[in-house]
């Protein structure tokens, strides 16, 4: 008994409410199917809403347009019933058909948009060609790129199509069946609805090629260079250039404000059509799109930006480079001017030890020599290709004679040192990058060179006396006889 009655306990703790869970699964199928009709009903809807979509095509007065609107409008039609079939049979993943269902209805959208919006875009672009507002102007590749897609829209020639692999909608240009005389067929230029679109929508603006050179002007620094040519043995005379184009940085300068420019190839295609127009040849420039013999730009397609982007030839570059070189020298000051001096002497009872040679002249090249006996303040040569440490060494220089003290400033910046006076007038600027190579003496011995004679010349040209001064001051290798005749 005691055996019968533990089995019968455990029978009844093991007792299954069937009734229960079966009522449960009832209603889990009941609510699938609940929201497979939903699902079913708004796939439905959706189809009800495309077919009515397609069925309200543009159409208009143009029977061709309408024509080929409503061979389109056909072909949707059997695509969305299509669509609606495989899915229903099973053939169509859900996933797959909301895919393909977006990327007909998109197309359908952007295709209708194209067709309404074609002869207005024609017309602002033929107005933004012909403006005489810089601001508000085209240039002509916006036209060619319109061109383009222009024959994509001559109904006659052209076809809507929907690609059955993912029902994206495209427009493509009819040619000649070769097996089929008196038939046309799809040929292999094909266009996207999205890029037809792009092209009605992206302006191609034209570049103001004068504001632009007025902008770079202005920006450069002031500059000024003086030298001293003698006359005769007791006259001479300083010259004196001022503006950057004497500067022996300004092609690197302009380099530098172009690059900035022509970040956008647009600019310099722009240059070529609306001011060069033509090259020396006489060939004028046109895209690759026009169809136009001369001087081609070449238009890429780029599938990362659905555009056309230009590739131009090292010799349109160069030729659109020189064209904004010569705007810009024109706008910026190249005054030269002449001032004569008498060889400045001392009084007898002043006299110094003469030196040889007798002229102002050997006076100067002492002076020059002077400075460059300067010993650096730190490493051996002035420019060590660091830049604190040359910084240190050329204000040690610049203050090392009474003649130059406290007129002339240092600074460093981007590995490129530079000396003006204190108006900020250039003096000279060096690139430490071409001394920092081991063993690149001759650089630095150049540039030291350089920049005191540039020191000489202008510090002469402030002052013609100041070679004299320094040198009796000095007492280094004696003054010269100008000053003591």
């Amino acid at each position: 008994m005691a055996s019968y009655y533990k089995f019968a306990e455990r029978q009844a703790d093991s007792f299954v409410n069937w009734a229960e869970i079966g009522k449960g699964i009832t209603d889990m199928i009941q609510t699938e199917v609940a929201i497979r009709d939903q699902k079913r009903a708004a796939i439905d809807q959706a189809t009800r809403d495309n077919l009515k979509k397609i069925a309200e095509a543009p159409v208009g007065s143009h029977e061709g347009l309408n024509t080929w609107t409503l061979n389109y409008a056909d072909s949707a039609r059997e695509a969305i019933l299509l669509q609606d079939r495989l899915l229903k049979q099973g053939i169509l993943k859900l996933k797959d058909y909301t895919v393909m269902r977006q990327n007909l209805n998109d197309g359908t959208d952007e295709l209708f948009g194209v067709i309404k919006n074609f002869q207005n875009t024609y017309k602002q672009k033929r107005d933004r060609l012909v403006s005489t507002d810089p601001k508000n102007r085209s240039q002509q590749i916006e036209m060619d790129l319109l061109a383009y897609t222009e024959q994509f829209g001559d109904f006659s020639k052209s076809m809507a199509i929907i690609d059955p692999r993912n029902f994206t909608v495209n427009v493509g240009l009819m040619e000649p069946d070769p097996d089929n005389q008196g038939v046309m067929k799809v040929g292999k230029q094909i266009a996207t609805t999205s890029f037809l679109r792009k092209i009605q929508d992206t302006k191609v603006d034209y570049f103001d090629a004068d504001a632009a050179a007025d902008s770079i002007s202005k920006g450069m620094g002031k500059y000024v260079r003086a030298t001293i040519a003698e006359m005769s043995s007791l006259q001479g005379k300083v010259v004196t250039k001022e503006g950057i184009k004497n500067s022996t940085e300004y092609n690197k300068i302009i380099e530098t404000a172009l690059k900035g420019v022509f970040s956008n190839p647009f600019n310099m295609t722009s240059i070529l059509t609306e001011n060069l127009v033509q090259d020396d040849q006489g060939r004028p420039y046109v895209s690759s799109l026009s169809g136009k013999e001369g001087n081609v730009i070449q238009l890429k397609f780029n599938p990362a930006t659905n555009y056309y982007e230009p590739e131009l030839t090292k010799e349109q570059k160069d030729a659109v480079v020189n064209y904004m070189k010569e705007l810009i020298d024109f706008r910026i000051d190249d005054i030269e001017k002449e001032d004569p001096f008498n060889y400045p002497t001392q009084p007898k009872a002043e006299a110094t030890p003469t030196t040889s040679g007798g002229n102002y002249a050997e006076s100067v090249n002492q002076f020059k020599t002077k400075l460059k006996q300067v010993k650096p303040k730190r490493d051996n040569y002035v420019f060590t290709g660091t830049e604190a440490i040359t910084v240190e060494n050329l204000q040690n220089l610049l203050s090392s004679d009474p003649a130059l003290i406290g007129k002339f400033k240092v600074s460093s910046a981007d590995n490129v040192v530079t000396v003006t006076d204190n108006d900020d007038v250039l003096i000279g600027s060096y690139d430490l990058s071409k001394t920092q190579a081991s063993g690149d003496l001759k650089q630095r011995e150049r540039y030291l060179d350089d920049l005191i004679n540039r020191v000489t010349n202008y510090s002469i040209s402030k002052d013609p006396t100041i070679i004299g001064v320094s040198l009796m001051t000095g007492q280094q290798t004696g003054g010269a006889s100008r000053f003591n005749p």
